[in-house]
């Protein structure tokens, strides 16, 4: 095997473990072996062993990749030159994923083989609900928000994404999750925006939010 830097390494590594994201959300891990790791990352054994040393590593690795994704948002989140209203969408988004990515059956298995990983995500969750708490306080003060308990805000999308993202109520409603997600966005919308703000909000950008969102659903 060609030898490469550790940067390139690291970028394959992440390549990798985004391979196995959407089948631990959906089924879980702990009876994965690194065999059917391989076959769903499209490697040979041998060749996983190149980039990773174990089973954990590997789940260490998609751990990594779902905090970072956090971490990357949270800096939107915080940046003032973006408007209140584009950052209210990055939330709406992140949100979705967050739900997509930490499903039940993901940190369960996660909370008993790798308590470690698992106590990271979760710090890395109440950060993020931190700074959103932040984000709505200051959005609340600034007369783009009505003053509504961001605790609340939090609480409703933690509940309602993952009603919205369950194949058997969306089945039993009669929903896409497209449907489903810009329904919710109008939603959340016209609850937390003020109406003044409300009349020159663009929307132009949810189209490629959401849009992301079903890929990521589909990887």
């Amino acid at each position: 095997m060609r030898k490469i830097d550790d940067e390139q390494r690291d970028v394959m590594r992440t390549s990798y473990a985004k391979k196995l994201m959407n089948v631990m959300r959906t089924q879980g891990f702990s009876k994965m072996t690194i065999q059917d790791m391989a076959q769903l990352m499209n490697v040979s054994k041998a060749t996983l062993y190149n980039y990773f040393s174990s089973k954990e590593e590997i789940i260490q690795k998609v751990g990594e990749v779902f905090t970072d994704y956090m971490q990357e948002v949270d800096e939107t989140l915080l940046n003032i030159e973006f408007s209140y209203t584009y950052r209210f969408q990055k939330v709406f988004q992140q949100g979705a994923l967050s739900a997509i990515y930490t499903s039940g059956i993901f940190m369960r298995d996660l909370r008993q083989s790798c308590p470690d990983i698992y106590e990271e995500i979760t710090a890395g969750r109440k950060r993020r609900q931190g700074h959103i708490k932040k984000f709505y306080e200051e959005g609340i003060k600034e007369g783009v928000f009505h003053s509504i308990n961001p605790a609340l805000l939090i609480m409703q999308d933690e509940t309602a994404f993952k009603r919205l993202l369950d194949p058997a109520f969306l089945m039993e409603e009669g929903l896409s999750v497209k449907k489903a997600l810009y329904d919710y966005y109008e939603m959340k919308k016209i609850q937390l925006v003020k109406p003044e703000i409300l009349q020159t909000m663009d929307d132009g950008p949810m189209e490629e939010l959401i849009g992301y969102i079903l890929k990521k659903m589909q990887a």
